[in-house]
């Protein structure tokens, strides 16, 4: 990673999941948009797994964004196509937060 403004090169948004009641009595979850922020996006590596005769593969992804003290595991960010979801934070107080993050598939 480089300190440099360049190195944050992809617009991506970040989502918050926000539980509301449906008409059944029920709860759904919606994504909520909490911000945009600039990112340096590195792929991580893929894991496949056979399940129940077919094949899934999981994709994960390293970002960096500027420090916020709002981002939480379990949000996820949506960034072209693709949505990852945030499974773990890294900061030791730097300026920079690192987001490990996998690719939701549909």
């Amino acid at each position: 990673m480089s300190d440099a403004i360049g190195a944050l090169w992809a617009r991506v948004m970040l989502q918050r999941p926000v539980r509301v009641a449906d008409e059944i009595g029920g709860a759904a979850i919606v994504w909520t948009d909490v911000g945009a922020a600039w990112a340096e996006i590195t792929g991580g590596g893929a894991v496949e797994a056979a399940a129940f005769d077919a094949d899934a593969s999981t994709a994960s992804y390293r970002l960096t964004i500027r420090a916020r003290d709002d981002v939480r595991a379990g949000w996820r960010v949506a960034w072209r196509a693709r949505l990852l979801r945030i499974v773990g934070i890294s900061d030791a107080g730097a300026p920079r937060l690192t987001l490990m993050c996998t690719e939701e598939r549909p």
